[in-house]
């Protein structure tokens, strides 16, 4: 029998953080999750303290900048900074200018520039290369990134997901799939980090909560591997606004558009034509069938971002879609020919005996004196018309079984397995000032697996069968430098995945109630709830007959609220930071 219950689920998970942070030589300016930052002293070449120099970055692809000067003990800080590389000027009258170049600021990481001003004309510069890597001093979060290079030239899977690219990590257990394609069509991974379940890590992307709740392993939507600009994944003494994490803290942050026209177009195939011999079949491949079963994998798309107004207004689009058909060689354990007909003369236990088949109706009825059947036969007037009619689910053998018998896998039936998934993203990111920046991004996933195709039912193909997944994700943000020393910043998120899965027996009603005529067997069916019609399961010693997958049918409505503000204040030598941060999740 198949139980389908419907969960109606809502929950509300709130958190307030609050993280003060004190540095007792400098201003340390810690990072967000969705931010880095520019810190850095500025001195004179005896070492002294320079106050009121005059500080400006600039990020060289948006062209974006910000201004601000040291203070009395000549430290300054840019926090809430846009990722990117930037340049940092410097200058003074009475000193020459210093500039140091190509500065990397990524998510969460302090980028320091300390600049020694010489004394000279303020038309004299003083140009520093900076390392592609900077040395991080100011934090003590253990964390590893992965920059948009790796992403798109390392080895992925065949889904090309990005989260096999955690296996790099240190403590990391190897990403693995947990669920079926059905379940996840984005097929997200699950890993364990630092022996911590992979329940317990928190995903965000572009700093909304991005969780499968069903499924709180997985994540609701995989990016696109190409639509990556970073990962940064953190798994020791990470800040409070990377809370909600036992294990690691991922944050994920996809491309914006720059002052410069760029575009890509991919595709990856795989076919069986390919691949290498496997050893599946063993010796019981059946005569004629390739040792390769059909395959073929197509993942296609492109991506395309730039100014719609220079320095100010930048557009990033992308889609990519995901078309797989396999064949799968299946085997089943079916009865053969005198079983059907109740001849068990030829049955023996594991041990090698003769399995006797007794008379029910004689004997007492503790079982005992009961006699066998004739022959170890069972007479054809004696065989249920119900036991029959299950029987003719069964295939006859059709390749040399193996086990007492020859009866185990004896039956070859090659099965297909289709996918189509597309996804699609939007983002647009507006500068409205050099202190206040703005942006948001949509994204759409629509997927339709067909994998649920290998029970032993009257028709082993149906008419209904699939999954059905649309995912809408929808995010935003903004950061405001609302003075020299105080930072705004806010992000909401929102994410819907609505998913229909259906049984290749639901287009076969009441089967068990109407047709075999078992009672009880379709539940609640009379009440005109499809859910329940469909075949039940029977487990007969060989291959269990009907659908013994008693999740399906179901219909699922996910939805997730997430929303984070945060202000930071400088205040002498402490940097202070205080937010908030909620997420509402819904399940129906």
């Amino acid at each position: 029998m198949r139980l389908v219950v419907r969960l109606n689920q809502k929950c509300a998970r709130t958190a307030l953080l609050v993280a003060l942070f004190a540095s007792a030589t400098a201003i340390s300016a810690s990072a967000q999750t969705l931010y880095g930052s520019i810190v850095g002293n500025v001195r004179d070449t005896s070492g002294a303290a320079v106050p009121g120099s005059t500080v400006t970055i600039r990020e060289k692809q948006t062209g974006l900048e910000r201004t601000t000067v040291s203070n009395e003990t000549g430290s300054y800080s840019f926090p809430n900074t846009l990722q990117g590389i930037y340049d940092v000027k410097v200058s003074l009258q009475g000193f020459k200018e210093f500039v140091q170049t190509d500065v990397p600021v990524s998510i969460g990481q302090i980028s320091r520039v300390d600049a020694a001003l010489e004394l000279g004309a303020l038309t004299e510069t003083i140009t520093v290369a900076s390392d592609s890597q900077l040395l991080q001093t100011d934090k003590a979060t253990v964390s590893t990134e992965i920059k948009s290079k790796e992403l798109v030239s390392m080895p992925l899977n065949q889904f090309r997901n990005y989260q096999a690219l955690i296996n790099l990590v240190p403590g990391a257990s190897p990403a693995a799939f947990s669920n079926a394609e059905t379940d996840t069509p984005s097929r997200s991974l699950s890993t364990w980090v630092n022996g911590q379940s992979s329940y317990t890590n928190s995903t965000r992307t572009d700093g909304a909560t991005n969780v499968n709740i069903w499924l709180p392993n997985h994540q609701m939507l995989v990016s696109s591997a190409e639509t990556i600009d970073t990962v940064n994944i953190s798994t020791n003494s990470f800040d409070a606004e990377q809370g909600m994490a036992g294990g690691a803290a991922i944050t994920v942050i996809t491309k914006s558009g720059t002052n410069e026209f760029k575009g890509s177009a991919f595709e990856f195939y795989n076919s069986d034509k390919l691949n290498a011999n496997t050893y599946y079949f063993g010796g019981n491949r059946p005569a004629g069938k390739p040792d390769k079963a059909p395959v073929t994998r197509n993942i296609f798309g492109g991506t395309i971002g730039g100014p719609i107004v220079k320095n100010r207004l930048f557009f990033f689009g992308s889609m990519e879609g995901f078309k797989a058909k396999q064949t799968v060689n299946q085997f089943f354990s079916v009865p053969n020919a005198a079983l059907r007909a109740g001849d068990f003369s030829g049955a023996t236990k594991t041990n090698g005996s003769t399995q006797i088949i007794y008379d029910p109706l004689t004997g007492n009825p503790d079982g005992s004196g009961r006699t066998p059947f004739p022959n170890n036969q069972i007479p054809q007037n004696r065989l249920n018309p119900i036991a029959l009619q299950l029987l003719s689910f069964y295939p006859a053998p059709n390749v040399a079984g193996t086990g007492d018998g020859a009866l185990s896998s004896n039956y070859f039936r090659p099965e297909d397995r289709t996918t189509d998934r597309f996804n699609y993203d939007g983002k647009v990111n507006f500068n409205r000032t050099s202190a206040h920046q703005i942006w948001g991004k949509f994204s759409y996933l629509d997927a339709v697996v067909d994998d649920r195709t290998y029970f032993l039912i009257p028709d082993p193909v149906g008419s209904g069968d699939g999954g059905i997944t649309k995912v809408y994700q929808a995010t935003g943000g903004q950061t405001w430098t609302l003075n020299n020393s105080t930072v705004w910043d806010m992000t909401f998120g929102f994410s819907r995945q609505a998913q229909d899965v259906i049984g290749p027996d639901q287009d076969l009603g009441n089967y068990g109630l109407e047709t075999l005529k078992i009672p009880g067997t379709n539940g609640q069916v009379a009440n005109g709830d499809p859910r329940y019609g469909g075949i039940p399961e029977f487990r007969t010693g060989f291959t269990t007959l009907g659908n013994y997958e008693g999740w399906m049918p179901i219909y699922r409505d996910e939805r997730t609220y997430s929303f984070t503000t945060n202000v930071s204040k400088i205040m002498g030598r402490h940097d202070l930071r205080a937010g908030y941060t909620g997420n509402y999740l819904w399940l129906t």
